[in-house]
């Protein structure tokens, strides 16, 4: 590594060229970093500095030595290229003069590689695809719009032409910039250590941005070509929002690594532990980058809800209204399972539905949502603990669902039915939309209620206002104040009019006959309403139990004559959290070898040998390891439970089950093996 102090402009001069990457992320400077500089620049000047710092950047050396690759500054160098093309084009255009600057020195020094045949070699910055194409047609004078590299040109030109400070003591100004180049070197330097640390200092990098860079960083230049192309720009598109710019990219992530290991990583930790299961797994790269592009073609189905089948879409669609992400690991699993042809399309479509009418039902239940979290991690492994799921998956879902207690139950139509008469579901967000869209378009052959709703041409209304005048309260009765508080915000008095806000506190009647009121509704929710001449408690009530009856056909509680058989084996790993006192083992699989066992004993003996085999060396110092020496020794102890592994090393098989599996835990650590990867069959 070599370190060196040096202006912006001989960093630029030279035969090199700069490469950005296809790992590094895209350029993402707006207007307000480009106006920051532009300020400071203009101070410069002002104050007359003799040398201002702006940043470090960070270069590897290709394997010819001839072009930089940038690891870190990107940004400021892609920033400093824009506006130095600025000036280049306002001075050949003539737009303003200048005595000082030799406009072909800007373009030939500091742009271009005029001696460089390759034409697409001859612009020295070398950025991403889609910035590559944005900072060269500005050469070209063909501006590609929605890029940063375009807007910023743009910005930084309109900025000149204003003449806040003339171009002269502009560029005098770029000419006391100064960066810290670090040289990497080939062989010498581990550039995704460097990269590591300097993001561990704060710099803004999403957790996507650091995986795509742990995958490609190391490959030689034509590799990260390659590989980008045919997967990460596929995988990055896929975790995209339809009609927007937004990327859930490291969500993406956060969701695979769930359903790959059953446990949820931290916001802020998702890069190393992507790295640490892409370790532990010892993938190759284009393997793992093929199940990624797999599964974000299935992720952009679930975010995007625009499956293949317009079903399951308009079903994801509602479960995103739910906003339920934390179902999104599971989602992504039953796409998995679907394609192994574990169920078919009609019983895919039935999930879905069971998981909308399990998360609404608990919804007005009151149940807590935290649960959620927990109940759809393990939901998988709970419907694989079951030998036969691949013959019954879909029952053994309902079965597995349904045998939930406490806070993870599936509430039953009773205490559905009675939540939901007194549940407030008008201030609920976004979920009172949900709810009365889904009661007007259930069993609905035309759907326009959706479109109808983000274009605000429907909204939700109180029949009865939640303001009562003095006629209201006439036409309640006495106990106009309770039936106010008990039912205005409840199912029965909620529905969805195009009529003006403004006439929510007249009278029913009005209501009823003013221009889009509900006698000329056609929506399915006002048809009761029309035949009513008043509104009072009997009305709701009565509209409130037709309702919910709706309700339960709309969100059923579903049935299976799936049983649990007593011969049926279940699964478990190393890693899971259970207590097998009193359990009786069959077999375990291990690097996918089935092994016969008698016992829990014979289990032990039989694994601790087959680790020994491939881990020897370090396994001969478990004696005098602190956390192991009570249950292995470097000499034969009294008693037939003290059994030989090899010379120097035995084992103590007569300590219980939970002792046995606590140790092993800490040698599957020790010797860096998932525990996953180690399963038990149950009899």
């Amino acid at each position: 590594m070599k370190a060196e102090e040096k202006k912006i402009l001989k960093f630029l001069t030279g035969d090199e060229n700069f490469i950005i990457p296809v790992y590094q992320r895209n350029y993402e400077w707006t207007e307000k970093q480009c106006k920051q500089l532009f300020d400071d620049l203009i101070l410069i000047n002002k104050n007359n500095y003799q040398t201002y710092f702006l940043g470090t950047i960070v270069v590897y050396k290709d394997d010819y030595g001839k072009d930089f690759l940038i690891i870190d500054g990107q940004q400021r160098l892609t920033t400093i290229s824009i506006l130095l093309l600025a000036i280049y084009n306002i001075l050949n255009e003539g737009n303003i003069k200048s005595e000082e600057i030799e406009k072909e020195k800007i373009l030939e020094f500091y742009l271009i590689n005029k001696f460089q045949k390759d034409k697409n070699k001859q612009i020295k910055l070398q950025s991403v695809e889609k910035d590559k194409k944005a900072f060269f047609g500005i050469f070209e004078e063909e501006f590609i719009n929605n890029s940063k590299i375009t807007e910023n040109y743009i910005f930084f030109k309109n900025k000149i032409l204003e003449n806040k400070i003339n171009i002269d003591n502009l560029y005098k100004s770029i000419e006391k910039l100064v960066i810290v180049e670090i040289i990497l070197k080939r062989g010498e330097d581990d550039p995704q250590l460097i990269f590591e640390s300097l993001n561990s200092t704060g710099l803004d990098l999403s957790e996507g941005d650091k995986i795509r860079n742990f995958l490609l960083m190391k490959q030689k230049p034509e590799k990260q070509e390659e590989l980008y192309k045919n997967y990460w720009f596929k995988i990055e598109e896929n975790t995209k929002l339809n009609g927007s710019e937004v990327y859930k990219l490291s969500a993406f992530f956060r969701d695979y690594l769930t359903m790959k290991q059953r446990k949820i990583p931290n916001e802020k930790n998702i890069y190393f532990d992507f790295k640490e299961y892409f370790k532990k797994n010892s993938f190759e790269i284009e393997e793992i980058l093929k199940d990624l592009l797999k599964n974000s073609k299935n992720y952009s189905k679930i975010i995007n809800s625009n499956d293949d089948n317009k079903e399951i879409s308009e079903i994801l669609k509602r479960l995103n209204k739910l906003e339920i992400l934390v179902s999104y690991p599971f989602l992504l699993e039953l796409y998995n399972d679907y394609e192994k042809n574990y169920f078919t399309k009609k019983e895919f479509i039935e999930i879905l539905l069971i998981i909308e009418s399990f998360v609404f039902r608990r919804f007005i239940c009151n149940l807590p949502t935290a649960s959620l979290n927990k109940i759809f991690n393990i939901l998988g492994k709970e419907i694989k603990s079951f030998i036969d799921y691949k013959e019954n998956y879909f029952e053994i879902f309902k079965y597995v669902l349904l045998n939930k207690t406490g806070k993870g139950k599936f509430p039953k139509n009773e205490e559905f039915k009675n939540n939901f008469l007194i549940k407030d579901v008008y201030n609920t967000k976004k979920k009172n939309y949900y709810l009365l869209e889904r009661l007007e378009n259930f069993e609905q052959k035309e759907s326009y209620v959706s479109s109808m709703i983000e274009n605000k041409d429907l909204s939700i209304e109180h029949i009865m206002p939640q303001k009562l005048n003095e006629n209201w309260k006439k036409d309640l009765g006495e106990n106009y104040e309770e039936i106010h508080q008990k039912y205005l915000n409840t199912i029965g008095n909620l529905t969805l009019t195009g009529y003006n806000g403004k006439y929510s506190n007249k009278s029913f009647e009005e209501k009823k006959n003013i221009e889009k009121g509900f006698n000329k509704s056609p929506l399915y929710l006002n048809q009761y309403i029309k035949t009513c001449e008043k509104w009072t408690e009997k009305e709701i009530k009565e509209r409130m139990n037709f309702l919910i009856e709706k309700s339960l056909k709309i969100w059923k509680y579903p049935k299976t004559d799936y049983e649990e058989q007593k011969d049926i084996f279940k699964f478990f790993t190393l890693a899971d959290k259970y207590n097998f006192k009193g359990k009786k083992i069959d077999y375990f699989i291990f690097e996918d070898k089935k092994y016969s066992v008698n016992n829990w004993a014979n289990f032990y003996e039989k694994i601790i040998k087959k680790l020994y085999n491939e881990n020897s060396f370090l396994m001969k110092s478990f004696p005098n390891d602190e956390k192991l020496k009570s249950g292995f020794f470097d000499n034969k102890k009294n008693g037939d439970t003290c059994k030989k592994i090899d010379n120097n090393l035995y084992i103590e098989i007569g300590t219980n089950t939970e002792r046995k599996i606590y140790f092993l835990k800490i040698i599957f650590d020790k010797l860096n093996i998932d525990l996953n990867k180690l399963k038990f069959y149950l009899k």
